[in-house]
């Protein structure tokens, strides 16, 4: 330290200022090398977490005893991709609620079988079937919000149709193709053949739409009727007892739980250009996983297994004992 006058100034060594610069230099190195080892442990962990869903307990089915995970998980095998699929409630022993609360059905049943032998992870989610695939009066059939959106990756169960195959693609199908028919309330009389002026309900998003009645030339009259639809068959049972409705277009799954209040015509129509199966975006590879799964339990028999036994475990009066299995 040197003193000039009153001023002090005070002089810093060499060697302390090289000392500083030293310390300073090692420990940027020390922070550069343990970022270096976190980024590299970072790298190491696979991108995707292997996930499985697990629900809570299950309810009974009162048609046979099988239980139920509300949300289904088929296998833990296909490296954490997980497969999401829309199902509804409101279709025979395919999809119902069971007397617990929970959704119940065939669907349930075959999912389960088709994505353990795909080695994949599939659960269920329960939404209104016009989220799948949706119409309205004197519109054309359109791909619903749900599916489209990617909500989920597929819709359960659903026919190929002229439409429809415009819009999204299908899996192999496991059910046969429904029959569809004209219902009406138990007492009333009604012309199949001519429905001239008529007020015909339809189900939204259903195959058996105004524009498949006016494909069916055999019956006259189509260009002349009152369209009505309704989001559930239940709805559209409602409409023909409290008269808003002469008759229903409709399939004999969808209506199978009214047969006490209504009449069904006699003759069988088809909308439909394929039997049932998986309905997904025309973008998707879910197809081939379901295809692949399917074929397994097929040729192993399980199919034909699930396909017997959903009358006993599934069937009941109003939902009927009988699934329209594929010849396999």
């Amino acid at each position: 330290m040197a003193e000039t006058g009153d001023s002090k100034v005070l002089v810093q060594p060499a060697q302390e200022t090289s000392r500083v610069l030293f310390v300073a230099v090692g420990v940027c190195a020390l922070i550069a090398v343990v970022s270096v080892i976190i980024a590299a442990v970072a790298l190491s962990r696979p991108s995707t977490p292997n996930i499985t869903v697990n629900g809570g307990n299950t309810g009974t089915s009162s048609g046979g005893g099988m239980s139920y995970n509300p949300s289904l998980v088929a296998s833990t095998g296909s490296g954490g991709r997980i497969w999401s699929i829309s199902i509804g409630h409101d279709w025979g022993l395919y999809e119902y609620i069971n007397t617990t609360g929970y959704l119940a059905g065939f669907s349930h049943d075959l999912i389960d079988a088709v994505c353990k032998a795909a080695g994949a992870n599939c659960y269920t989610i329960w939404d209104p079937y016009t989220n799948c695939m949706d119409s309205e009066a004197g519109q054309h059939t359109h791909g619903g919000q749900g599916l489209l959106d990617r909500w989920y990756d597929a819709c359960w169960g659903w026919e190929q149709t002229v439409t429809r195959v415009q819009i999204v693609s299908f899996s192999k199908p496991f059910i046969k193709s429904d029959p569809s028919y004209f219902w009406y309330k138990k007492g009333m009389t009604f012309n199949e053949n001519d429905v001239s002026n008529k007020k015909i309900g339809f189900l939204d998003g259903w195959a058996q739409d105004e524009k498949c009645l006016a494909r069916l030339t055999a019956i006259t009259g189509s260009s002349s009727i009152t369209v009505i639809h309704a989001l559930t068959p239940t709805d559209l049972n409602d409409k023909i007892q409290n008269g808003q409705v002469d008759a229903a277009f409709a399939s004999e799954p969808a209506m199978t739980g009214f047969t006490d209040a209504l009449t069904r015509s006699s003759t069988v129509r088809l909308c439909s250009i394929g039997g049932n199966g998986m309905m997904t975006r025309k973008d998707s590879t879910f197809n081939a996983m379901w295809n692949t799964g399917f074929d397994k339990i097929v040729s192993n028999g399980k199919f034909k297994e699930l396909c017997q036994a959903a009358g006993t475990k599934h069937g009941s009066d109003s939902r009927g004992y009988i699934v329209g299995c594929v010849d396999t």
